[in-house]
């Protein structure tokens, strides 16, 4: 009896060992998604605009210059929920998305400047159209990932509301 009691607490310690390690697997994967991504978009970009080597050469640093800086603009994620907030902090967080908003002009700006150089109109219309299809599209997939259904715009009808007009 004593041997079989030692037996399973020796199969339960292996088996919990592997478990932890399975943890810490699925978040160094989680951390390689991030260069993934970066990596897609250029790949669609320059698949998209069909560049000669030349042209993809010069483009590709400036444009992977263009999603790291646009990426070091983005917000935090809040600490509370906005209904927690107290009017101060609410002011803060406004205040923080004007600079926000105000850094991605500024960096969009700055790198309108670069793709012109390289690249024609209609081609910079194309990699600003892709990105915005990306964003869309990645914050289509969260929101399914969250279970999330799409909101009302406030004072709207939406869902059965709408179908009684």
């Amino acid at each position: 009896m004593k041997q079989k009691m030692v037996m399973w607490l020796t199969a339960f310690v292996l088996l919990a060992g592997s478990l932890s390690a399975q943890e810490t697997k699925n978040d160094a994967r989680t951390e390689r998604k991030r260069p993934d991504f970066a990596a897609m978009q250029l790949k669609q970009v320059l698949d998209a605009l069909m560049f000669d080597d030349a042209t993809a050469a010069k483009f590709t640093p400036v444009y992977q210059a263009y999603q790291k800086e646009m990426r070091e603009c983005r917000l935090p994620r809040l600490k509370k929920k906005s209904n927690e907030m107290t009017d101060e902090e609410i002011a803060q967080e406004i205040e923080r998305q004007f600079t926000q908003g105000r850094k991605v002009i500024d960096v969009k700006e700055k790198y309108y400047k670069e793709f012109k150089k390289i690249l024609t109109m209609k081609q910079i219309r194309e990699v600003y159209r892709l990105e915005r299809f990306n964003m869309r599209r990645m914050g289509k997939e969260i929101n399914r990932r969250q279970g999330m259904k799409p909101h009302p715009m406030p004072g709207m009808p939406f869902g059965k509301e709408m179908q009684k007009k």
